[in-house]
């Protein structure tokens, strides 16, 4: 029930963003505000502040995190120097702290250029303050998020996130993943190109995968999916017509939440190489959740299965004995009660 909305500064209208935020916390959801930018905001700082201070006073009421800036290390997108982006925080920053009790996000670094999130994060520049360093922490280039990029996979990198939030001297000690996603082979494409992209099944497998790993590691509070509704990538496909369709990833997404709300992760258990075996724990429940990089795997479980239930949320035949098949496609096992009782 936490969801990022994502404002645009650089438009006069936001009828149609106030109604969506408020009918969403009419409704429980917290929600977090993402303040992007355009080249012609960042040359006027006069406009910028002015839109902060009017998007901030219609939209704390109904959240009190916001993120300003968004892939500022990217010049297309409108922040040309680090030096830049400093100012164009410390505006924002000045008009959201007049509200009171907020929460400022940044520096929303895109993919794994954490080397300019600490750039920012160790300046030592008054005024730049971020309560959670955030991170559009992409690894669609790498394929499977297990992959590493110099060294560094999905866990690694997360890590790293963290440590900067940790040491940084503007920094508060938490991190976020605020985007992350892998496009689809449909299009449009993202600008990583085509090559990329990913069939619909494979983005459900690499969405659970991914939201695993990066908070399995315990380092990160929260990660945002962008985005519901999109051609390309979103959860939800528009059809032809004006209706919607789940895509395999919002089934996934939604039984990833249904199995494992309220649970705590406990660790890996030990498994051949590429295969990955994550115990949970609840108060009245334990699951393992088991995939693998390649298909056809054997692994095994630490007690019998009672239930088994595919990535979908799909229920499936429970394993004869401990022994399991595993595959790219996420599987959650419940075990049984005399596992749970000993703990072993």
């Amino acid at each position: 029930r936490r969801l990022l909305l994502r404002l645009h500064p650089w438009q006069d209208d936001h009828e149609a963003e106030e109604a969506l935020a408020r009918e969403l916390h009419r409704r429980g959801f917290d929600l977090v505000f993402a303040l992007p930018q355009v080249r012609e905001l960042v040359r006027d700082p006069v406009r910028w502040r002015a839109a902060v201070a009017e998007l901030g006073a219609r939209f704390a009421p109904y959240g009190r995190a916001f993120q300003i800036g968004q892939a500022v290390n990217r010049s297309k997108w409108g922040i040309w120097t680090p030096a830049e982006y400093v100012q164009f925080y410390r505006a924002a920053s000045e008009e959201l702290r007049r509200l009171g009790d907020v929460e400022l996000l940044g520096p929303a670094v895109i993919d794994f250029e954490l080397h300019v999130t600490a750039s920012l994060a160790y300046r030592r520049t008054d005024g730049l303050r971020f309560d959670v360093v955030t991170s559009l922490l992409y690894v669609d280039r790498r394929g499977a998020p297990e992959r590493p990029q110099m060294g560094f996979d999905t866990v690694r990198k997360v890590l790293l996130l963290k440590a900067i939030s940790d040491t940084g001297s503007n920094a508060a000690g938490r991190a976020w993943i605020t985007e992350f996603n892998w496009p689809l082979r449909e299009g449009p494409h993202s600008p990583a190109g085509r090559a990329v992209a990913v069939a619909e099944p494979c983005q459900a497998d690499y969405l659970v995968r991914y939201y695993l790993l990066a908070l399995g590691t315990g380092a990160v509070e929260r990660v945002y999916w962008w985005q519901l509704l999109a051609r390309g990538y979103g959860l939800v496909a528009p059809e032809p017509g004006g209706g919607l369709r789940r895509r395999p990833a919002w089934h996934a997404l939604r039984t990833l939440v249904s199995e494992l709300e309220g649970t705590t992760f406990t660790g890996s258990l030990a498994a051949p190489d590429g295969v990955r075996l994550y115990r949970f724990r609840r108060a009245d429940d334990e699951l393992v959740v088991a995939w693998s990089l390649e298909p056809n795997r054997s692994a095994d479980l630490p007690g019998e299965a009672v239930r088994a239930i595919g990535r979908d949320g799909e229920e499936l035949a429970p394993p004869d004995g401990t022994r399991i098949r595993v595959g790219p496609s996420p599987v959650y096992y419940v075990l049984s009660s005399g596992e749970r009782a000993s703990g072993s």
